[in-house]
């Protein structure tokens, strides 16, 4: 297996609290990178409890992922399945949580912020949305495989990480002209103050359809849709990160009552929020503090910036 780690400074494995028979990395993207993508994850496994190892995870922004196992590997949702898992696919924004399962080997992936989607790909994100397409339909395929191609011949490890930088630097020198827009509802998303489309659309200083049209394309859903995911998500790492499970007293202030609360329960995860709560789920736990340890925010949906920090 690659050895666990990161090129972050002042990092320690050990604080990832990994089981014996997964290694992680975590990375930052080269600073010019900031702000268009989260950050850079390589996973391991072997090993007989590797074998039908199943996990779960989170909605999230979309990913670009490389599947480098030999074993086929499969995400599913309740109205989804992929199977098996492409070389290397582009994964959109996500609404559910996703029943992921393997048998070892290793998996590349890189975050990417809606800024550095409409810098990298420039696509209508919302025709993308919890769905997995071949990422050689959206990228050069030359440029792709060879890409491929060196992560596949690298160590797989360390090596990763400026392996992408390279190829992303390269490929995302251009700004976008909606980026600043784009980075703006970012921000909002996120700032607790807002509780409606319409009050981000006042602070934004747009329409509704203007707001509306920008939200699809360029995050995947609308404002409103976005705005419960990222309550939802805030809500259930608080409950996750103080280990409440028989109460509902670290949700968001913005949720009304606990039925509010577990209507989104369901619409993101499919069950209860103590249901979730209750099953083991050791590598996302891992992940969780480690992208804490290495970016200072547990989930890319909950960064205070669009880079993660």
């Amino acid at each position: 297996m690659i050895e666990s780690g990161s090129h972050t400074p002042g990092i320690d494995p050990a604080r990832f609290k990994l089981r014996p028979d997964t290694t992680l990395r975590y990375e930052r993207p080269a600073p010019a990178l900031e702000g268009l993508i989260g950050d850079y994850f390589v996973f391991d496994s072997e090993g007989p409890e590797a074998m039908g190892a199943v996990e779960w995870m989170l909605p999230n922004w979309p990913v670009i992922r490389f599947v480098l196992a030999e074993r086929p590997i499969t995400v599913e949702t309740r109205d989804w399945r992929w199977s098996p898992l492409l070389e290397a696919g582009f994964y959109g924004t996500t609404s559910q949580a996703m029943r992921h399962t393997s048998s070892g080997g290793v998996t590349i992936g890189v975050s990417l912020t809606p800024a550095g989607i409409a810098r990298l790909l420039d696509i209508d994100v919302s025709l993308y949305r919890d769905r997995m397409v071949p990422l050689d339909e959206l990228l050069p395929p030359a440029d792709c495989n060879a890409l491929v191609g060196e992560l596949r011949g690298s160590n797989q490890g360390p090596a990763v990480k400026p392996i992408l930088d390279r190829f992303f630097l390269l490929h995302m020198a251009r700004p976008h002209p909606a980026e600043d827009d784009i980075a703006a509802l970012n921000r909002l998303l996120l700032d607790d103050r807002f509780q409606s489309a319409r009050e981000i659309a006042r602070e934004l200083g747009m329409q509704a359809h203007t707001l509306r049209r920008l939200s699809l394309k360029r995050f995947g859903f609308p404002t409103k849709m976005l705005m419960m995911r990222t309550r939802f998500m805030r809500s259930l790492i608080a409950l996750k990160e103080t280990g409440a499970t028989q109460g509902y007293g670290a949700i968001d202030s913005a949720y009304t009552d606990a039925s509010h609360f577990l209507r989104d329960s369901e619409r993101f995860l499919g069950m209860t929020a103590r249901r979730f709560l209750k099953l083991e789920t050791p590598f996302l736990d891992a992940v969780l503090r480690a992208r804490q340890l290495v970016l200072g925010a547990s989930t890319p949906t909950l960064a205070a910036r669009p880079d993660g920090d």
